[in-house]
């Protein structure tokens, strides 16, 4: 169950407070996550639309305490999409649990999304131009954030699910911006053989139904990176750049 209200606003949207974070991660040289013991994983996405490619993202996910912070850059190009040029920030506990989601749309439409846990209640706040609109959860451990378009994400719901044995009794994903609030249920789990670039590798394929929606995720059987992410019925998919 959900509380929402929109409160009046104006002037420019503010640049969330990640920024500063999303820099110092981001201009840091890829290097192998064994030379740095915090770092779990960097790299790119190349974003394809339809049948062309659209975009990239650029991401790095760091070890923070007991939690993670992760941390990217969206950059979409073309007429229909659904998300276009963003800058981001999720920081979560050491359960994989949605503890601070910043983003910052560039648009158009601009707006900025940040969602906060405190106690028992997750606070969504959406600002725009046209106004702040502020929603209500409940937070419980079973919850892992999915921004839209966002592929580095599903690291922390694949881990959630590989630490349950592969089927959550509960997973909820966190929307913000869509439906907010909507049950993950594991379809099937299966080792099959990615082609990325030239090359083939291993890889596991994991078909989750996230509310009506399939989202389909491959996954380094290895060390747990995420290969690819498919959104079949929105013709997205997030294919990550060889040697990234």
């Amino acid at each position: 169950m959900s509380i929402s209200w929109t409160a009046s606003w104006s002037g420019s949207v503010p640049r969330p407070r990640v920024a500063a974070a999303l820099v110092a991660l981001l201009a840091i040289p890829a290097v192998a996550a064994g030379q740095d013991p915090n770092l779990v994983d960097q790299g790119r996405y190349d974003i394809t639309i339809g049948d062309r490619v659209a975009g990239t993202e650029t991401f790095a996910i760091r070890r923070q305490g007991e939690g993670y912070m992760a941390v990217g850059r969206i950059q979409v190009e073309g007429e229909g999409t659904w998300l276009r040029s963003a800058e981001f920030g999720l920081r979560t506990d050491g359960a994989y649990a949605p503890v601070r989601f910043e983003t910052r749309a560039l648009g158009p439409p601009a707006h900025t999304v940040i969602v906060t846990r405190n106690g028992t209640r997750l606070r969504i706040t959406t600002s725009s131009d046209e106004g702040d609109r502020m929603t209500e959860l409940l937070a419980t451990p079973d919850q892992v954030l999915l921004g839209p378009g966002i592929a580095q994400h599903y690291y922390f719901a694949i881990r959630r699910i590989e630490a349950s044995g592969g089927s959550p009794a509960n997973l909820v994903a966190i929307l913000p911006g869509g439906d907010l609030e909507q049950p993950v249920h594991v379809h099937s789990v299966a080792a099959a053989e990615l082609k990325i670039g030239g090359s083939t590798q291993p890889a596991n394929r994991y078909d989750l139904d996230v509310g009506r929606i399939r989202h389909v995720v491959w996954v380094d059987p290895a060390d747990g990176r995420i290969l690819m992410v498919e959104i079949p019925d929105r013709q997205w998919t997030s294919v990550r750049r060889p040697g990234n």
